[in-house]
């Protein structure tokens, strides 16, 4: 059985749960020798990331989003990570997209309140990083287009941009995302524009990208793409246009840039799982290596296994991106989901063997198992800051 992880968030109307697909198989077996020797072991005490996922379904108004910061700062967490775009549209005051119909009810409707400076100002004050998140490619979600707004929505203004299959066919409306296509050299750059913008309107502590990949592997054979292609191995290029969209944020910005990568980079073991690398195009190795991001914070969404090397053990996964972390910072990714026990395991295996910190999806799931109390009692008790990134 092949295993689906949506992304940091899930789609709505999706749990958290990995969930059954179809039956692809590994294409071969991960590199994973490292260029460092200081990739093992546990680092020099120098802070722990101890963040948290928000996603833009977990706050409606300004109370929510002081709850929510006030929440986390009392759990121990030192950065957060806040959901500003969800399908090419804004919870924030943007340049480029309209306002999210989800905070006023009509799309490109200013709501008359900012989630992104009020989770900025209350995060600052109660001594957290808070960082931006937004989804990279997808386009929209649902089964009918965006209403007409100003400024008009991208999926109107640009169909050119949807990913299309083998047949050429562009990704039709559904209940899910229909996704841009990284190969067109305008998507990439609205990525960048969106980065800069935000980091220059806010005092964000970060850029974090979501789903910053091909959606699977019957894609993208759009013609802009296919017009661009070199001619080399086409999944090769679709892995290369994926790491330069992340360094175009990089160079669009002068904060740390961060990423959710696939919680399976290969698949090594024979666990029949899916791969970042050869099902969605995404060689999050490779964010690293190139400096196009500042940690990656790959989705372990399973608990330490009875063995290690087990069916998609935690400690097993956190050892093999710690492995491959080029010198840079590895947040390991954990569910919330999990019961109390296996996250904190989690949280233990992620310490024990080398990871710079952990990042928790989401703190509405957190909030809901009645989680947070735990962390402050318990691995988030004392206070540490995030670590430090000597190379920037």
């Amino acid at each position: 059985m092949m295993l689906l992880l949506a992304c940091t968030e899930p789609d709505e109307g999706q749990s958290l749960s990995a969930a059954p697909g179809d039956t692809s198989h590994a294409d071969g077996d991960a590199d994973t020798d490292s260029d460092s020797d200081s990739d093992t072991g546990t680092p020099p005490d120098d802070g722990e990331l101890r963040g948290v996922w928000v996603d833009r379904w977990t706050y409606a108004s300004e109370d929510d989003v002081r709850s929510i910061m006030a929440g986390a700062a009392a759990a121990g967490f030192n950065a957060v990570y806040f959901q500003v775009r969800g399908t090419a549209d804004a919870y924030y005051q943007s340049s480029y997209e309209p306002w999210s119909s989800r905070l006023s009810g009509t799309l490109g409707v200013d709501p008359g309140w900012d989630p992104l400076g009020v989770a900025v100002e209350s995060g600052h004050a109660l001594g957290m990083e808070v960082h931006a998140y937004i989804n990279a490619f997808p386009f929209w979600s649902g089964t009918t287009p965006p209403a007409e707004s100003s400024p008009r929505h991208a999926y109107l203004e640009h169909p050119e941009w949807l990913v299309a299959d083998e047949s050429g066919e562009p990704m039709a409306l559904n209940s899910s995302y229909v996704w841009m296509s990284p190969g067109n050299p305008e998507v990439r750059q609205r990525l960048a524009d969106v980065s800069r913008d935000i980091a220059d309107r806010y005092d964000v502590d970060g850029i974090h990208v979501d789903l910053v990949r091909y959606p699977g592997r019957d894609y993208s054979f759009d013609e802009v793409s296919l017009s661009l292609w070199d001619g080399t191995d086409y999944a090769d290029w679709q892995r290369a246009r994926v790491v330069e969209a992340v360094l175009g944020v990089q160079e669009a910005v002068d904060v740390p840039v961060t990423a959710s990568v696939w919680g399976i980079y290969e698949d090594r073991w024979g666990w029949g799982t899916s791969q970042g690398y050869h099902d969605y195009y995404q060689d999050s190795y490779a964010f690293l290596e190139t400096g196009a991001t500042d940690a990656n914070m790959p989705m372990i969404y399973w608990p330490v296994a009875e063995n290690e090397g087990d069916y998609t053990d935690f400690t097993t996964l956190v050892k093999e991106f710690v492995a491959n972390r080029h010198d840079r910072h590895i947040y390991a990714g954990v569910a919330a989901d999990l019961t109390l026990d296996e996250m904190l395991a989690c949280i233990e295996s992620a310490r024990a063997n080398g990871a710079q910190g952990v990042v928790i999806f989401d703190y509405g799931l957190l909030d809901d198992n009645g989680y947070l109390d735990d962390l402050a009692a318990g691995p988030f008790a004392e206070p540490k800051e995030p670590p430090r990134m000597d190379w920037r």
